[in-house]
């Protein structure tokens, strides 16, 4: 089959080869045609056989070059469907056979029932969510999925499958500590720099115990640091290998939606919901394809969340909400008497805009830096920055919640100085 399918492709090649052939002699055709349109007397009967050659060359190609794919496409599904195959022989050639023997005694004249568990491997499940958001209910149904595969060789046929949460890799060994060695050695003194440091600052969220309405037969047991998931319907898992997607729950979880803008970052508003994981088992890490009213959104990737646990989806963008940052002032002026230390004004103005048709309220946000270092302040200017903000200390985030009328076009000003010692070096925000 390889070989059939090389030389395939080699003829494929020639019959593009003779296109590229007939191509060019078209040009050529056209060119000479063009040339000799102003001789007295042009020989049509010549044009005529060179325009016919061209176009018989150009059609053989192409029925060679169709014919040639569409056999390349049928060998090409009968070499990938002996591939399959070898690749599953080989599995099972690599199997294990292990007889089991039994001895009961009973008391009494009656009947056992006898349960063998044991343990395999090639088996294994990833998890998937979709993520349907009802704004005027004020819930998004979520609905997890497991892809299964397994390649033990044996189908299952009519099994009732339990998926546990937990992930051996993470929990099964703790870290080590290793001794600190220090190492000291003398230098001449430096400049200190301030530079703009970016971090990602990893939080515990919890909310509420808020539980969602789980529909399904969807059953779950504790396994101590992890949740054992009973499928709800018997599940049919070929042995080969292949993905089966099982439905494992739909819950709804109640939430709360915001528009929410970050213009420094991207000059878009977004439609946010806010929610709680109800669900009775955690979530694990995974892909979750979003749906609104109008129909497919996106795909998002979800991190793990625990039971009680807070998290975020993005339900796509809103062109109807406007939102442009402006910058109106990045300067720095020297402070003090004798100039010892610096101060470094910012400034900057947001315009937002409501194009639709009823009032909408809009989450504004923008981060301010936050000092590490006592002689380093940082201050808000409160008589320059719009009233009605609220400010996060830890993450500098200075937010705003406005609402906005229907055609309403508002501006927001953010004004914020940094006071540093003229011996540091400050390298922008």
């Amino acid at each position: 089959m390889e070989r059939e399918l090389a030389e395939l492709e080699d003829a494929r090649a020639r019959g593009q080869a003779l296109a590229q052939l007939g191509e060019s002699l078209t040009g050529v055709t056209v060119e000479r045609v063009t040339r000799e349109l102003s001789e007295p007397k042009p020989d049509t009967r010549a044009w005529t056989q060179a325009f016919d050659a061209a176009l018989d060359a150009r059609l053989r190609a192409a029925s060679e070059v169709l014919a040639r794919a569409a056999r390349v496409r049928e060998v090409q599904r009968e070499l990938d469907s002996l591939r399959a195959r070898e690749l599953f022989l080989a599995a099972s050639a690599q199997r294990m056979e292990r007889r089991v023997e039994v001895r009961l005694a009973c008391p009494s004249e009656g009947r056992a029932r006898v349960e063998l568990q044991y343990v395999v491997g090639g088996a294994g499940w990833t998890p998937s969510y979709e993520a349907r958001a009802d704004e005027s209910g004020g819930q998004v149904e979520l609905s997890a999925f497991a892809t299964v595969r397994q390649s033990t060789g044996e189908d299952w046929s009519g099994v009732r499958l339990a998926l546990s949460t937990a992930r051996p890799r993470d929990n099964a060994t703790p870290p080590e500590q290793k001794p600190l060695l220090l190492k000291a050695w003398e230098r001449r003194a430096e400049r200190k720099v301030l530079v703009r440091r970016d971090e990602v600052q990893q939080h515990v969220q919890a909310g509420g115990q808020t539980p969602g309405e789980t529909e399904g037969s969807l059953r779950t047991a504790s396994q101590g640091l992890s949740v054992q998931l009973l499928v709800p319907e018997l599940a049919q898992v070929p042995g080969e290998g292949s993905a089966v997607r099982l439905r494992v729950a739909r819950t709804k979880l109640k939430s709360s939606f915001v528009w929410r803008a970050v213009p420094k970052l991207h000059p878009v508003v977004f439609r946010v919901a806010r929610l709680v994981n109800g669900a009775p088992f955690p979530l694990l890490p995974g892909p979750v394809d979003l749906f609104r009213a109008s129909g497919f959104i996106g795909r998002q990737a979800l991190e793990p969340v625990p039971q009680g646990g807070a998290f975020q989806l993005t339900f796509g963008v809103e062109e109807s909400l406007r939102v442009e940052r402006v910058v109106v002032q990045e300067i720095a002026r020297d402070e003090g008497l004798f100039g010892g230390r610096r101060r470094f004004h910012y400034a900057y103005r947001f315009h937002l805009a409501n194009y639709r048709q009823r009032p909408e309220v809009v989450e504004l946000a923008e981060h301010i830096p936050v000092s590490e270092l006592d002689d380093v302040t940082v201050e808000l200017d409160a008589k320059k920055t719009t009233p009605g903000h609220a400010v996060e200390a830890m993450d500098g985030i200075v937010t705003w919640r406005l609402t906005l009328a229907p055609a309403e076009q508002r501006a927001v000003d953010l004004s914020f100085h940094v006071d540093v010692p003229s011996s540091y070096d400050m390298q922008g925000l």
